[in-house]
């Protein structure tokens, strides 16, 4: 078969003269839906990667909670009571004096473990007997639905289970 039969052939197929010459190059229209396709794919990947950091910050502020609460323990064996609300944090760090007679502290190396992954000051509750951490999420406000808190906060009928 000849060049000039294929030629009239393909022509016919595409329902309009085929040329045998190389066109270079991308249309207008080519490049714009090529942009948007980079766009939504860009939009979807970093949804779901700015979740997952969201989500790391979370876990990372668990784990942390439960090191704190390790480093309280040793102060509690110290001195057979955790710190008042009141002494909080700064009675883990420095000898707060008065009846405590057992500080071999600091229990508390960093002062940064005392600041989630969100820079904002974890909240101490303590009786003395029983110690709470609680940190305000990725709000940074408290008393809100992302709020963290070793123990965990108590679930309410109300609430909507994840």
């Amino acid at each position: 078969m000849r060049f000039h039969q294929f030629n009239n052939r393909i022509s016919r197929l595409l329902g309009r003269p085929f040329s045998a010459t190389v066109q270079a190059g991308m249309s207008m229209i080519e490049i714009m839906i090529v942009i948007s396709l980079i766009g939504m794919m860009m939009t979807f990947l970093i949804r779901n990667v700015m979740g997952a950091a969201e989500a790391a910050k979370i876990n990372l502020t668990k784990a942390a909670m439960k090191v704190l609460v390790q480093d309280m323990q040793r102060y509690k064996l110290d001195n057979f009571k955790y710190p008042t609300t009141e002494q909080g944090f700064a009675a883990f760090l420095k000898d707060p004096g008065g009846d405590v007679k057992n500080w071999h502290g600091p229990y508390i190396d960093d002062e940064s473990k005392i600041r989630d992954p969100w820079d904002t000051p974890y909240k101490y509750e303590s009786d003395g007997r029983k110690v709470k951490i609680m940190s305000a999420g990725g709000d940074q406000e408290w008393d809100t639905a992302d709020d963290i808190s070793d123990p965990p906060a108590e679930k309410t009928g109300s609430e909507p289970t994840p």
